[in-house]
């Protein structure tokens, strides 16, 4: 078990658990959750609940998640002091890149979870951050990178945060979203690599997109196939394989299909 040293709520339903330790992971990666055998009570669900590490430092990790059905409103109503059952880190992460050029992180609502790390990794990146609703631990990541003016948001139910990037500008483009905006960037991204600006003076010969998927998962280590992406090379589990996958291997007809 490991102790909580706070549990902020940042925005309607959304919050900010810090827990007290030293503990592995990437950029990208993620734990599964839950409260200990004490406080859960009879109707705690089954499963634990995957959280993107949000950050981390020598003794202490950081996830945020938002309110959305039993398990995290537990977790929400839990305080400093009590504990947790914490089980990671899974999954492959975003990759970590000795020469990324220019780089782009791009983050829709929850998407913007394992942002944070990815920023204080690439602190010269663009940061593209997009809202439906009230925006959140914006001020965290202006802080981790080079410059606040490298942020963009855009908070708006009609317009997306893509309307304000240009992919083919970027060597490299890591994104977490909701599987629309995910696919719209691919797609814009493909076209950019298509097109003739990138034979022109300034821009990169191509732009390379890494996306992290969100799933539905149960087990965390690959065991029950209810995350499973179908990429170009076959089904792959998000929990082992992903989250993360280059943009070309995913078959994103599948993934937005709800």
């Amino acid at each position: 078990m490991t102790r909580i040293i706070s549990n902020e709520q940042i925005a309607p339903d959304v919050f900010v658990m810090k827990i007290a330790g030293s503990y592995k992971g990437r950029m990208g990666q993620f734990y599964m959750m839950r409260a200990d055998d004490g406080y859960r009570g009879d109707s705690y669900p089954l499963l634990s609940r995957p959280l993107s590490i949000h950050d981390k430092g020598d003794d202490f990790i950081a996830f945020l998640y938002r309110v959305h059905g039993r398990g995290t409103a537990i977790l929400s109503r839990m305080s400093a002091g009590q504990q947790v059952l914490l089980e990671g880190p899974f999954g492959n992460g975003f990759p970590v890149l000795d020469e990324p050029g220019r780089i782009a992180l791009v983050g829709g609502g929850m998407g913007i979870a394992p942002l944070l790390l990815a920023a204080r990794h690439y602190a010269q990146a663009d940061i593209y951050l997009g809202f439906s609703g009230e925006a959140f631990a914006v001020e965290s990541l202006r802080q981790a990178v080079e410059s606040a003016a490298r942020v963009k948001v855009m908070n708006s139910r009609h317009r997306s945060i893509l309307e304000l990037l240009e992919p083919g500008w970027y060597d490299t483009i890591l994104a977490c979203g909701p599987a629309g905006m995910l696919k719209a960037l691919a797609e814009c991204t493909a076209a950019a690599n298509d097109a003739a600006l990138h034979d022109s003076e300034g821009y990169p010969a191509s732009t390379r997109l890494y996306i992290s998927t969100e799933k539905h998962m149960a087990c965390g280590i690959g065991a029950c196939l209810t995350c499973t992406v179908r990429t170009t090379s076959g089904n792959r589990r998000t929990c082992v394989e992903g989250p993360v996958f280059a943009a070309e291997e995913v078959d994103w007809n599948d993934l937005t299909t709800v």
